[in-house]
């Protein structure tokens, strides 16, 4: 691979979380291995590459979700076809809820997903605001801040971990998991809180682990240390 090309989708639109910091620590972490990294920004109504080798999309109101609802369908298609080629896509809360199968508004409307995964979110007028622990299936802890008013059912997909304190999906589940696509309601943002993550997306893209590096040591320790104080804040061991 000559160049790992990252999808940013509605950057402008979905990212009030510091969702961006997500495609700023992808595309670092690749070069700090000399990987050249290009990162693409799609806006409604533009046409998507021929090719990419990650997908990422963040969050924003639901407002925002209204103003690229159009365009998700319209590009759904594509990302569906990446989703099975095993292109690693990640979609924070409100893009998540938007490349699920439905999305349902406080009135009742139902707004149709782009059926990358196989999930319903229900918003209401109650916020869920505060740090989150999630442990995942190998063992992994994942630490972040989330900020929504979705209960989000998973109908029939795995979900990427179990809540250790926090709300999550609700129900004691966090995220989910669809081959290389990841949904999670984690901001913080989470790749930087949560370097491994990063690292197994990369890994994904680049069909192949990737090693430590200098720079890579350097910051995940301050990572590790955020992550500590989340925990000891909320009462939790990592």
């Amino acid at each position: 691979m000559s160049v790992l090309r990252i999808l940013h989708l509605y950057s402008r639109e979905l990212g009030i979380n510091g969702d961006a910091g997500n495609v700023t620590a992808l595309a670092e972490r690749a070069r700090w291995r000399g990987i050249d990294a290009e990162v693409v920004h799609h806006a409604p109504g533009a046409e998507l590459p021929a090719g990419v080798d990650i997908v990422h999309i963040g969050s924003g109101p639901l407002s925002a979700q209204r103003a690229v609802h159009q365009d998700v369908l319209a590009i759904a298609p594509r990302l569906r076809e990446w989703r099975d080629a095993g292109v690693p896509i990640l979609a924070i809360a409100g893009g998540w809820q938007l490349l699920g199968r439905e999305l349902v508004t406080p009135e009742g409307e139902t707004l149709a997903g782009a059926e990358v995964f196989p999930t319903r979110a229900t918003l209401s007028a109650k916020r869920h605001v505060g740090e989150i622990v999630v442990r995942l299936t190998d063992g992994t802890t994942l630490a972040g801040f989330e900020n929504h008013s979705a209960t989000t059912e998973l109908e029939g997909a795995e979900a990427l971990g179990r809540v250790v304190s926090g709300t999550g999906n609700g129900g004691g589940q966090e995220g989910v998991v669809v081959g290389s696509a990841i949904g999670t309601h984690l901001h913080g943002p989470v790749l930087p809180m949560n370097p491994v993550l990063a690292d197994r997306i990369l890994g994904t893209a680049l069909r192949g682990e990737v090693a430590p590096v200098a720079q890579t040591e350097r910051v995940d320790r301050y990572a590790t240390n955020a992550r500590r104080a989340i925990a000891e804040r909320l009462g939790v061991s990592l």
